[in-house]
């Protein structure tokens, strides 16, 4: 797998399940675009689709971080070890799906990953959301 204009290619375009490319109508500081942009660069960069990104995957990206930079780069070591470690949010010692997610809606929305987690709260069909929204809206207002 050719990893150039990667960089390109995440800002460019998003994979929705598993289909064709499609232009990226998201913006990128939102959190959907954020999370399609982390979609795309895990996709990427899981060569043996694991569900994580290794010591000797995270190499293409150092590379190719620097080539979107007209820069050559060959990571030593303590590169490698420092650029996995800003990348494993949670230091478990893997990078995730969900790493890359938190990294992506952090620098890219400027809202705290775990916020917005709790403002989605659990989905529920518009029916329920609205019944539930009126209701506490009643009860707030009977006191």
């Amino acid at each position: 797998m050719q990893y150039s204009n990667t960089y390109e290619s995440v800002v460019k375009t998003q994979v929705v399940s598993g289909q064709d490319q499609k232009p990226l109508n998201l913006g990128l500081t939102d959190v959907e675009g954020a999370k399609a942009v982390a979609r795309r660069l895990f996709d990427t960069y899981d060569r043996d689709r694991n569900g994580q990104i290794d010591n000797v995957e995270v190499v293409p990206m150092i590379v190719d971080v620097y080539k979107s930079f007209n820069r050559i780069f060959s990571p030593a070591r303590g590169d490698i070890d420092s650029f996995y470690k800003v990348l494993d949010r949670n230091q478990d010692g893997k990078i995730t799906y969900q790493d890359l997610e938190d990294l992506c809606i952090r620098y890219l929305t400027n809202q705290t990953p775990t916020n917005i987690r709790a403002t989605e709260g659990p989905r529920q069909s518009g029916i329920q959301q609205t019944s539930q929204t009126v209701t506490s809206q009643y009860r707030r207002s009977q006191f």
